[in-house]
C-alpha cells in the first residue's frame, strides 16, 4: 500500500528533479541553483507524492478550479506534473497515485477532474476522456492585414501583473460561449498568465474608443525556425474586438514571419480572411476530463425543464465507487440519483459519461461510434437531457 501525502516544503527540489526528468530530460539533471530548468511553475497548486517510508517514489500536483458547465459553476480539480523517475516505473505507482488523487477529490466534494495528457490513451485507460478540441492557425502576418481597416477605433496597451483585474471581464464575455471556461483567481492571473516557464510573455489589452476593455492577447516571440509570434491566450468580447486582435497581430509583419493563434474549434478566422489558403489550420485533441463521483456530478448539473427516468450502468476500473448502476430521475429539470439493481437502460464507461455530461459529445454521436449501448428512445432522452454544447478549456497546467 503506497503512502500518498502532501509534499513538505523541504522536498521541493526533489519534486523539481522528478518533473524535470519527466518533461525535459534533455536539459540535464535538475540544478537547484538554476531557475530556468523547471518545466512548470512551482508556485501554484499543491504538490503531492507517493512515498515508501521517507523515500519519494512519484509526484503530482493538484489545482483547485471553478469551471462553468451547463449554465452553472462547479468545482474541478486539475491534475498535473505526474512524474515517476525511471527507477520507479512499471510498479503501478501512477495508478495508485491516481486512485488516491480521485479519493481526495471526492473527499473535498470535487466531482470533476481535468488534465493535459502527454498521451491520450495513457489516461483514457484510467477513465479520463477528451473533453475539448482546439484549432491552431498559422499564417504570415500579412494575411491578417485586412483587419486593420475593418476593426473599430481603439488602442492597444501593454499590461503588467498589477493590471490583471482588467482582463477577467474580457475572459468572461468570451468564455460564456464555451463549457469548461474557468474562473481564474488573482494568483492564477499573476503567476500563470503574466509569468512564464522560461520567459515571461507579452500581455496586451485593447480598449475601444469609449475606454472599455474588449480584447487581450498573451504571446511570445519564438525564434527556432524563423521568428513566430505564438499566441498562448486570447479573448475578445465580440466580432469587432476580434478584428482588433487580428489587426494587432498583422502589425508585426516587420518582425515575424509567422503568426500562430490557438483557439476554440469555432474560431472564425477562415471565414474572415480574404484568402483562407494562406492559413494552415490544424485541429488537435485537447485536455481530458473525468467525473470523480457519479451521483454528485449528475445531480449538480442543470437540466432542461423536462422529465426523464433512466438506469445507467457505469464502468469505472479506477474508482470503485462509480463502478455501479445508477437510476437518474429528472422531474421538471430537477435531478436525483440513486444506486439500483434494476436492469440498465444503457451502459457506458466513466469517460464516455463525462463527455456526455460536459457536452463534448451527444448521445447520438456516442451511439454512432458504439461508445454507448442503448435503444433509440434512450438515446433521444439523453440528447434532450444533455444537449450539444461547445467546449473549450484554454488553461494549460
Amino acid at each position: 500500500m503506497v503512502d500518498y501525502r502532501p509534499l513538505p516544503d523541504d522536498r521541493t527540489e526533489e519534486f523539481r528533479s522528478f518533473v524535470t526528468y519527466a518533461f525535459r530530460p534533455e536539459s540535464g539533471p535538475h540544478d537547484p541553483d538554476e531557475d530556468d530548468d523547471l518545466p512548470e511553475p512551482a508556485q501554484v497548486g499543491d504538490p503531492y507524492g507517493v512515498f515508501d517510508g521517507d523515500d519519494l517514489l512519484a509526484v503530482c500536483r493538484h489545482y483547485w478550479f471553478t469551471a462553468h458547465v451547463r449554465g452553472d459553476t462547479h468545482p474541478m480539480a486539475g491534475l498535473s506534473a505526474v512524474a515517476t523517475p525511471p527507477e520507479n516505473r512499471r510498479r503501478g505507482l501512477v495508478r495508485d497515485m491516481l486512485v488516491e488523487s480521485l479519493r481526495e477529490y471526492r473527499e473535498r466534494d470535487t466531482y470533476l477532474s481535468a488534465l493535459w495528457p502527454f498521451k491520450h490513451p495513457f489516461y483514457a485507460q484510467f477513465g479520463w476522456a477528451t473533453a475539448t478540441e482546439y484549432v491552431t492557425h498559422e499564417c504570415p502576418p500579412d494575411a491578417l492585414a485586412f483587419a486593420r481597416d475593418d476593426a473599430p477605433l481603439g488602442t492597444w496597451g501593454r499590461l503588467d501583473a498589477d493590471d490583471w483585474d482588467r482582463l477577467p471581464s474580457v475572459l468572461a464575455a468570451h468564455g460564456e460561449r464555451y463549457e469548461l471556461t474557468l474562473d481564474r483567481t488573482e494568483e492564477w492571473w499573476r503567476k500563470r498568465v503574466f509569468s512564464g516557464w522560461d520567459t515571461d510573455p507579452y500581455v496586451y489589452c485593447w480598449q475601444d474608443a469609449t475606454g472599455t476593455d474588449r480584447a487581450y492577447l498573451v504571446y511570445r516571440v519564438e525564434s527556432d525556425d524563423g521568428k513566430t509570434l505564438a499566441v498562448q491566450d486570447a479573448a475578445w468580447t465580440d466580432h469587432g474586438a476580434y478584428l482588433a486582435v487580428l489587426g494587432f497581430l498583422a502589425d508585426h509583419d516587420s518582425q515575424v514571419e509567422t503568426v500562430r493563434l490557438r483557439g476554440p474549434v469555432d474560431s472564425p478566422l477562415l471565414d474572415v480572411v480574404p484568402d483562407p489558403g494562406e492559413v494552415d489550420t490544424t485541429v488537435s485533441a485537447g485536455p481530458m476530463v473525468r467525473i470523480v463521483d457519479v451521483p454528485d456530478a449528475l445531480t449538480a448539473l442543470d437540466y432542461p425543464a423536462i422529465d426523464a427516468d433512466l438506469t445507467i450502468a457505469v464502468t469505472d476500473t479506477l474508482a470503485d465507487w462509480n463502478d455501479d448502476t445508477f437510476r437518474l430521475t429528472v422531474t421538471n429539470g430537477a435531478p436525483s440519483v440513486e444506486r439500483t439493481h434494476d436492469d440498465a437502460d444503457l451502459s457506458l464507461d466513466i469517460g464516455t459519461l463525462t463527455q456526455l455530461a460536459v457536452g463534448h459529445r451527444t448521445a447520438t454521436d456516442l451511439a454512432r461510434t458504439n461508445d454507448i449501448h442503448t435503444d433509440d428512445d434512450t438515446t433521444q432522452a439523453l440528447d434532450a437531457l444533455y444537449p450539444e454544447t461547445t467546449t473549450f478549456l484554454r488553461e494549460g497546467f
